[in-house]
């Protein structure tokens, strides 16, 4: 497999991990906190944050993997 296969490959795969965060951070925060404890709202922002941070770092790696996939593929 060529190098520009892999990185095809690992920005699909980055795609589905990024959905899947995405999704589950969503879910946390349209959460029912009426009837939450106090503790468990308190876990769900730090868990949250975390989803967040996790989500920058996901999309710009796929967007350093996307400028090499251009520069490997002669694009400008």
């Amino acid at each position: 497999m060529s190098e520009i296969e892999e990185i095809k490959e690992f920005i699909g795969y980055l795609k589905v991990v990024f959905v899947l965060v995405l999704a589950t951070t969503i879910g946390l925060i349209v959460q029912n906190y009426k009837s939450a404890e106090r503790l468990l709202i308190y876990a769900d922002i730090l868990l949250i944050f975390a989803l967040v941070i996790a989500l920058i770092l996901i999309n710009r790696k796929i967007l350093s993997d996307i400028k090499r996939l251009k520069e490997l593929s002669g694009w400008k």
